[in-house]
């Protein structure tokens, strides 16, 4: 039978057994304080244990190394949560993805990194933008990575692709005068013609923080996605999972692979 005790028990009986300096030939008196469920599991394994020769306090250094596993795979699961978009009953025990991502930008304290397919440009989000370029220009955000494709304006890229979406995007989509560093696929200015562009969908916030979280997500940064699609995500605050996301984009810059708008950054 596998452990499910949580490692509060666990560390508990280990203490008990530091206490002893002798094997017994029954865990009825130590186990006498513990629930039926936690003799049915706990028991078993000390006899077992006695078979094998195993004094008390190895039995001990077991039972608290088994309450570090617990303790760290309940940190991961906690970690995470689940996000979505959709109609209003389902967010009675779901995070909504709009208030997520509103809470990630409001409560960032140094970077954000927003990666999208459609970029929106409804009034919520223009001021959703409007808002990060304030807290640029004031310097409450050190950085800011933006990473999309110019659904808007695809058709008609003309000869200098680059140079036409950078003129763009400081018009249309950030014409304030602190810019994030934007990107877009190279493939889409180098002219491919297979049509597979940037389409990841994520935000991360203090990538380099032990704060750091990370939104991935199916839901493009627009209002249509995040206030009215069936939109699935999940939300990690586990910062080793975070900076991995980041340094993935981080690559992806360096070798080329997406290229920097002029005059954005």
């Amino acid at each position: 039978m596998s452990l499910t005790l949580p490692a509060q028990t666990l560390r508990g009986v280990a203490i008990d057994l530091r206490r002893m300096n002798y094997t017994p030939t029954s865990w009825q008196g130590l186990l006498s304080t513990h629930s039926e469920a936690i003799r049915l599991q706990l028991e078993p394994l000390l006899v077992e244990m006695v078979r094998e020769g195993a004094h008390p306090r190895l039995m001990a250094l077991l039972l608290d190394r088994l309450a570090d596993a617990q303790e760290a795979l309940q940190t991961e699961r906690n970690a995470w949560s689940f996000v979505w978009s959709g109609p209003d009953p389902l967010h009675a025990k779901t995070a909504d993805t709009f208030a997520t991502v509103d809470q990630l930008i409001s409560e960032a304290g140094c970077s954000l990194l927003i990666a999208t397919y459609n970029i929106g440009l409804s009034n919520e989000f223009r001021a959703l933008f409007a808002s990060i370029a304030d807290r640029l220009a004031d310097g409450q955000l050190n950085r800011v990575d933006l990473f999309f494709h110019p659904k808007q304006i695809e058709d008609r890229l003309g000869a200098d692709p680059l140079a036409t979406i950078s003129t763009w995007f400081n018009r249309e989509v950030w014409p304030w005068p602190a810019k994030p560093h934007a990107y877009v696929d190279r493939r889409l200015i180098s002219g491919s013609a297979e049509r597979c562009y940037q389409h990841a969908k994520i935000v991360i916030a203090d990538a380099e923080t032990p704060g750091a979280k990370a939104l991935v997500t199916s839901a493009n940064f627009s209002e249509t996605a995040q206030r009215h699609n069936f939109e699935a995500g999940w939300l990690t605050k586990s910062a080793p999972r975070v900076q991995e996301i980041q340094r993935q984009f981080s690559m992806a810059v360096d070798q080329g692979l997406f290229l920097p708008l002029e005059f954005a950054a």
